[in-house]
């Protein structure tokens, strides 16, 4: 199953979820929003060593970024500011999140994860940087080997499993965003060449 396909299937298990929020009379800025604040809630309870609860919470926060784009769609309220709010505010709890839990290994003493959590979360915005940068400049950039969705699984998993297991998922968040950043921004500087050799 491709991620298209996955997308398509996640989003038929969330109908009745959107439908629900449809009835409750929320627009799909008030679920970025309370997305975002859920999210944050979790980076909090992460940051005091409780990765178990902190992934159910942020579970649920990143289901909230999911709901919000269907409920647009349901609605008929898509819209650039829509976009723009929910590409934001990824960016703001993917940035709490790795400093909440920065903060719980510092606690612990294991400053070697720390420094491993601002690298990754340095790797993560510097990939979706690359995408939106090359948008700007009139040309595609997807792909790579973690983007935010895969990003996520692998923190809320090795959140489950714990301190330990989450200090390996980890590293190689930081070794996997800076090499997704690297290979988009050498294709788009091949991409740019090309058109501007043209």
């Amino acid at each position: 199953m491709d991620r298209n396909e996955m997308k398509k299937q996640a989003r038929a298990w969330v109908r009745p979820l959107v439908l629900a929020l449809d009835r409750l009379g929320l627009s799909p800025n008030m679920v970025s929003i309370i997305g975002l604040l859920i999210s944050f809630a979790a980076a909090w309870i992460a940051s005091d060593g409780r990765l178990f609860l902190g992934a159910i919470v942020l579970l649920i926060g990143s289901a909230f970024d999911m709901l919000d784009g269907d409920l647009a769609r349901l609605q008929g309220r898509e819209s650039k500011q829509g976009a723009f709010l929910d590409s934001n505010f990824d960016r703001l709890a993917e940035s709490a999140l790795f400093a909440g839990l920065a903060w719980y290994y510092m606690q612990a003493f294991n400053d070697r994860t720390a420094l491993f959590c601002l690298l990754a979360l340095a790797g993560s915005l510097t990939t979706s940087y690359a995408r939106a940068r090359a948008e700007g400049l009139g040309t595609t950039c997807y792909g790579g080997w973690l983007q935010r969705p895969e990003r996520m699984v692998l923190v809320i998993g090795g959140m489950l499993l714990g301190g330990g297991i989450l200090s390996l998922v980890v590293a190689v968040l930081v070794v996997a965003t800076w090499a997704t950043t690297v290979q988009r921004i050498w294709s788009v500087c091949r991409d740019l060449g090309e058109n501007e050799g043209a």
